[in-house]
């Protein structure tokens, strides 16, 4: 895939797998460890996930990437540590800029993206099942998903009800969302059946958080993100701004291939 068009995309892969949860107590804020390996291989990715009032930062290992939204405006910033960069824009503005950068290929580049847009674009029918099975994940309990597209499983989600509450992060605005980070995913080639994500998802954000996700759809590879720690903690209104002395860029200069 082009790597204008993986540097949205594997942001909106990441923000899928952080996205929701319930609850009823109050407190100022939580910090999430997640790991992220290959079913089979002893190589584990760390993340850390901040969460507070309607906010959520994303840091991959070692820092080098940082993804943060607020749901309170609908905004994004992406945060490049390695060149000391940020950019804050809004889903509809991504999807604009993508658009042109597309637009902007070499026309063999170009044919190549759009035939490979067209091979994703055809519907699939995704189905959501309550499996009734639970499990202890970073202390919670936890029931499983599993989501079928076209009949074959193609993922596991393990929500928690117990982790999150609503006054820290609301359901319904991270459904909206993720509803406007999937018509990026369309304009980067993804699939099409956006009615049925919609729905399957929506149902399990406001089953509660997702503690773990189990995906099989890139083939023989089975990839697994997970939390393994979860601490209440009053988290800084610092945290979810981009950091002193970073200079602020336009989408396209953070999309430009380098």
């Amino acid at each position: 895939m082009n790597t204008i068009i993986k540097k949205v995309y594997v942001s909106f892969l990441v923000t899928t797998i952080i996205a929701i949860g319930l609850g009823t107590d109050a407190y100022g804020g939580l910090i999430m460890e997640q790991i992220r390996y290959e079913k089979g291989s002893d190589q584990k990715e760390k993340g850390i996930i901040y969460i507070s009032n309607n906010k959520i930062k994303a840091i991959q290992e070692k820092g080098s990437g940082v993804v943060i939204f607020d749901l309170n405006t609908g905004e994004m910033i992406q945060v490049d540590n390695d060149n000391k960069r940020y950019v804050v824009a809004k889903p509809d503005e991504m999807r604009s800029a993508l658009e042109v950068q597309i637009s902007k290929l070499p026309p063999e580049q170009r044919a190549k993206l759009e035939e490979f847009m067209k091979s994703q674009s055809k519907p699939k029918k995704l189905t959501l099942k309550q499996t009734g099975i639970q499990e202890k994940i970073a202390g919670y309990t936890s029931q499983k998903y599993e989501i079928y597209e076209d009949g074959k499983l193609n993922q596991e989600i393990w929500a928690s009800k117990e982790v999150i509450p609503n006054n820290e992060l609301d359901p319904g605005k991270m459904a909206s969302y993720i509803k406007e980070l999937e018509k990026i995913k369309r304009a980067a080639g993804g699939d099409s059946n956006q009615d049925d994500e919609e729905t399957v998802f929506k149902q399990i954000y406001e089953s509660g958080f997702p503690m773990r996700s189990v995906d099989y759809s890139s083939g023989s590879s089975v990839f697994v993100e997970e939390i393994v720690k979860v601490t209440t903690a009053n988290v800084p209104e610092i945290e979810f701004q981009a950091p002193a002395g970073y200079k602020k860029v336009t989408l396209q200069e953070m999309m430009s291939v380098e």
